[in-house]
């Protein structure tokens, strides 16, 4: 996230009820995810190789680097196919860049979900095929996510049905940057967090910050992008204070559960 200026809480106000089916989802015991967050870095080349080997470990083989240009670091893509012929994709990213402290909340809180959650969507069949993609250089102004659009075919546009970007997680409770998200997709979170009992809300910070859902919201593409930043929040952001002192671990992990049900809801429910 980039800092500039104020920011605005929006109330979500769309329909809720809970869902009909049942969602199956996984998550890390809480040992091994604050293990995976001690990981973090300022040095950008180290934080590459430290989420590469946690796909690597995790089972990922399907793992690919992509180009980018103005970044010495490729974006790194972990593919998980579905069972079907011809499926519709799910894109889920979070950038693994820094621009301030040890960078933990801004962004190795949402790079370090990223191969947990390619673990998880591999040990059944899905009925949509997922990428999960490490962006490099957002903080330089979203150069990974643009590279990855560009690289899309028109015919690979078209099978995306949701784009899931995680852009620093754990100061509070889940929130939605509602500008940058599509409607149906923030129905379906607020459905899903209110089924688990867990507290969401809306908050564009349009004025103060940018993050790579607007890469693909711009392009008409699904968006939800998910974040934890408030008014009160924001100056941790980009600053020294990004350091572990400042997660609230309850919220992160809360936020990593609800978003490995998130995807299994998703994948069951979107056309």
């Amino acid at each position: 996230m980039l800092h500039f200026g104020p920011i605005a809480l929006v109330l979500l106000a769309l329909a809720a009820a809970a869902p009909a089916q049942t969602v199956e989802f996984r998550s890390l015991v809480p040992g091994l995810l604050e293990e995976r967050l001690r990981l973090a870095t300022p040095k950008t080349a180290e934080r590459f190789a430290r989420l590469r080997t946690l796909f690597e470990e995790t089972g990922c083989t399907a793992l690919s680097e992509q180009k980018v240009k103005g970044s010495k670091e490729p974006n790194l893509i972990c593919g998980v196919p579905a069972g079907g012929a011809e499926p519709r994709r799910i894109i889920v990213g979070a950038h693994f860049d820094c621009a301030g402290g040890d960078g933990i909340i801004d962004n190795w809180t949402g790079a370090i979900l990223l191969p947990s959650l390619a673990e998880f969507m591999r040990q059944k069949p899905r009925r949509h095929s997922f990428e999960f993609v490490g962006f490099a250089a957002e903080e330089k102004g979203l150069f990974g996510s643009q590279a990855y659009l560009k690289a899309l075919s028109p015919d690979e546009r078209s099978k995306i049905v949701a784009v899931i970007t995680m852009d620093s997680l754990g100061l509070t409770p889940t929130k939605i940057w509602v500008n940058s998200s599509d409607r149906e997709l923030m129905r379906m979170a607020v459905v899903l967090a209110r089924s688990m009992h867990l507290e969401i809300a809306g908050v564009n910070p349009d004025e103060v910050a940018t993050t790579d859902s607007m890469t693909f919201h711009k392009a008409g593409i699904p968006t939800l992008s998910l974040h934890s930043v408030t008014e009160e929040t924001m100056k941790l952001i980009n600053s020294k204070k990004d350091v572990w002192a400042s997660l609230s671990w309850k919220d992160y992990y809360d936020t990593h559960r609800f978003v490995s049900a998130l995807l299994a809801y998703l994948d069951q429910t979107l056309p």
